[in-house]
């Protein structure tokens, strides 16, 4: 996880998210995201969606595999601590729903359904940040 976070903190501009995808950092991301602890989760979590603003990243990491880990974060009846990973996983599927191509990916692993009964939960953390990434996807279905 510690990795994970080093990566959060320097992708904080697009030629160094670049050489941070390049260098090969999406797959350890994912599967950190995909069989890490809690933690490790939320830390794979944040350095994703620290590389996501970049258009040619958003491709990248849904071919590495995020959505389904992504998507499994959100789930509201999943048991977590407030490590603030399913709040995080939603900004990176609102971002990955701007593009045509991943909206339609995203939507064939179960992102809506997922976020809906995640935004109607009066339990879910995140409802607000599912919310916002159900009406992205929305608007990007209609778009």
């Amino acid at each position: 996880a510690s990795a994970a976070d080093a990566i959060a903190m320097l992708a904080n501009d697009e030629p160094t998210r670049a050489l941070i995808v390049e260098a090969g950092a999406l797959l350890p991301l994912v599967t950190l995201l995909r069989a890490g602890t809690e933690k490790g989760k939320a830390s794979a979590a944040d350095a994703i969606n620290m590389l996501v603003d970049d258009a040619p990243t958003r491709a990248l990491i849904a071919e590495a595999g995020a959505l389904l880990p992504l998507i499994a974060l959100i789930c509201p009846s999943r048991a977590c601590t407030d490590t603030g990973a399913g709040t995080i996983a939603c900004d990176i599927l609102e971002r990955l729903a701007a593009d045509p191509r991943l909206h339609e990916l995203a939507e064939e692993h179960g992102a809506t359904g997922v976020l809906a009964a995640a935004a109607h939960s009066p339990d879910c953390e995140w409802a607000d940040e599912a919310r916002n990434a159900l009406r992205a996807t929305h608007c990007a279905h209609f778009a």
